[in-house]
């Protein structure tokens, strides 16, 4: 169920997320018709004119998070370190799968 002003477009497991992350998706029409793109687990949301634009800033502000909560580790709650640590799998899922050993075959990112 969706609240007035907003329409559910998709809910998603994050790729990559290893069923710990998942991403919902709605168009917002109290913001201009924007869609908006979050991830539950971290409290994180994203806004783009379109679904792809906001998928994509949703993926940047991630690694970014993921950085600065990284680089921060010693100052981090309870809450950060969670979040850090569900950002590591999803991180090292991502590098694993752009490393892995090609046959001479493209490594598919969809499944």
């Amino acid at each position: 169920m969706t609240k007035p002003g907003l329409t559910l477009i998709k809910e998603v497991e994050l790729p990559f997320g290893k069923g710990l992350l998942s991403a919902k998706m709605w168009r917002s029409d109290k913001i201009q018709g924007k869609v908006v793109v979050g991830v539950p687990e971290l409290g994180l949301h994203c806004y783009g004119d379109s679904e792809p634009e906001a998928a994509f800033r949703l993926f940047s502000a991630l690694l970014k998070y993921y950085s600065q909560l990284k680089e921060n580790k010693e100052k981090l709650s309870l809450r950060g370190i969670e979040h850090l640590e569900l950002l590591s799998v999803w991180v090292g899922s991502i590098e694993n799968r752009l490393t892995e050993r090609s046959t001479g075959q493209v490594v598919a990112l969809r499944r």
